[in-house]
């Protein structure tokens, strides 16, 4: 965020890295406006966040984000860190990233975060496609090849398999679809369906 400005462009439609940073510092410290963003009622989370917009400078938002959570926070355990943090800070880098108007690829992660990422897509996935009705495969890229490793995480007729690296699959899963560099495979009908879906957020 400091390497690109406040005023850089994102994935998320209407943010800039202002925006990102307010969002971030909100969801760790703000339990009226985190749930807000779960659950939306009357923009609550868009008025903490704008508030805190105010309030704050850019380079203040910043630094609380990168000093973590308050000591007595939850979110300070390691094991609750990694189930709400892992996927929310991964695509957030990426909507930075990848939010301006020259292409850019995916970075290259360690073994141990590709692992991290690949699981946490699987948990993702399972979650936000078990009521789509058709069977969905992820198949894992390793090293730009496509691995023998797939897992079903919808069961269904008509199954459509979605191959990338860990990373776009979770950059898919959030609604990232014009950045994230899957293949989505399956009959015709499925494949409409699946992408008709709406899985921002």
């Amino acid at each position: 965020m400091l390497t690109l400005g406040p005023d850089a462009p994102t994935l998320c439609t209407g943010w800039t890295a202002h925006h990102l940073a307010a969002h971030l510092r909100m969801r760790e410290s703000d339990p009226i406006g985190a749930v807000g963003i779960v659950i939306p009622f009357g923009k609550t989370a868009d008025k903490h966040m704008h508030e805190l917009m105010t309030k704050m400078s850019f380079d203040e938002l910043v630094g609380l984000v990168a000093a973590g959570p308050g000591r007595l926070n939850p979110l300070r355990m390691p094991l609750i860190d990694s189930k709400m943090n892992t996927a929310e800070f991964f695509v957030h880098h990426e909507d930075l990233r990848r939010g301006g108007p020259y292409p850019v690829g995916p970075r290259v992660l360690s073994p141990a975060a590709d692992q991290e990422i690949w699981e946490t897509a699987i948990a993702l996935a399972k979650l936000r496609l078990r009521k789509v009705k058709l069977g969905i495969i992820l198949q894992r890229v390793r090293d730009g090849q496509v691995s023998d490793e797939q897992v079903v995480v919808a069961t269904g007729p008509s199954p459509v398999t979605v191959t990338g690296e860990p990373g776009e699959l979770l950059l898919w899963l959030f609604g990232r679809e014009s950045a994230a560099q899957v293949h989505l495979s399956g009959p015709a009908e499925a494949l409409a369906r699946i992408r008709s879906i709406s899985l921002s957020a």
